[in-house]
């Protein structure tokens, strides 16, 4: 069985901008194990001779650094319930709610098994599937719609970018994850900028540098143009030598939707693990378990 995690702790957000990525969650401390976790070890060794709460993992590989991977989750799914999440039968994450992005999960590189359960409730499983990490960071967001086949839930695994960024420069993509939202552009400052064009829905636009800079982002449906009205404006500030991820979240139309979460922007501070990132920000893995 691969390592546990080492360093579970919760990203406390990044400032004054838009709805930031809080920290809704309990990530389960080191060496710390939940009442309900469903199996797994106690203490901090595995059995079998692995030091589970150790940077090293007893086979050369350091797991917080160049060679290590890193998973963290984002709930994105505005009618799910706050979620428990499990790696290898060890819950990780506990009642992370929805616009809430974890921090980053060290992890040697290899395939886990992953799970995904309402909180605190073990026998309620929504997704129970395998992903392979390489020596990346990666995220894990959990989108959709339960009980929807149109928009059906599942976890999304991204490939994140945290290499070295200018310090006048700012690294963001954005990841859209409203079920009712069709294909969006992205522009700044009233137009003056596109960042994004044609976003689909439950993609990402990939990572773009911009200045480092205040902006007010709008969103808008996508145009040939992208001059399309604007949906939805928020402020965003991205400072220098910084990666981001802007989750696109909730419904355009609450009042006809399946849960009243509005639309709105979640951003969230990637570069938090040590720096990874020669991923290029698109999709590595996707699964999808039925509901």
């Amino acid at each position: 069985m691969p390592p546990s995690p080492t360093r579970r702790t919760v990203l406390a957000g990044i400032g004054s901008m838009t709805t930031l990525a809080a920290g809704a969650a309990t990530v389960l401390a080191d060496g710390q194990q939940d009442d309900d976790a469903r199996t797994g070890t106690e203490g901090e060794n595995d059995g079998n001779g692995t030091d589970t709460e150790s940077e090293n993992s007893g086979n050369g590989t350091d797991t917080e650094g160049e060679n290590g991977a890193a998973l963290r989750v984002a709930h994105m799914s505005p009618n799910a319930p706050n979620v428990d999440v499990y790696v290898e039968d060890r819950k990780v994450v506990g009642d992370l709610a929805f616009r809430s992005v974890t921090d980053y999960l060290d992890l040697e590189p290899g395939t886990y098994q992953v799970m995904v359960t309402a909180a605190g409730a073990p026998e309620a499983v929504v997704f129970d599937e395998s992903v392979t990490l390489e020596s990346e960071d990666y995220t894990a967001v959990a989108r959709g719609e339960l009980n929807c086949d149109k928009t059906e839930f599942t976890v999304q695994v991204l490939e994140d970018q945290n290499g070295t960024v200018d310090d006048e420069t700012a690294r963001v993509r954005v990841f859209h994850a409203a079920p009712d939202a069709p294909a969006v552009d992205v522009t700044v400052n009233d137009g003056a900028r596109t960042v994004f064009d044609g976003v689909e829905r439950f993609t990402s636009g990939g990572y773009v540098e911009v200045p480092a800079s205040d902006y007010e982002v709008e969103v808008r449906p996508d145009t040939e143009d992208e001059d399309g009205s604007v949906v939805f404006e928020t402020p965003l500030t991205l400072e220098g030598g910084t990666v981001y991820t802007v989750f696109a979240a909730g419904y355009l139309m609450p009042d006809d939707a399946a849960a009243d979460e509005p639309f709105d922007l979640v951003a969230a501070l990637d570069r938090a693990a040590p720096p990874r990132g020669d991923g290029d920000g698109t999709q590595s893995a996707i699964a999808t378990r039925g509901n």
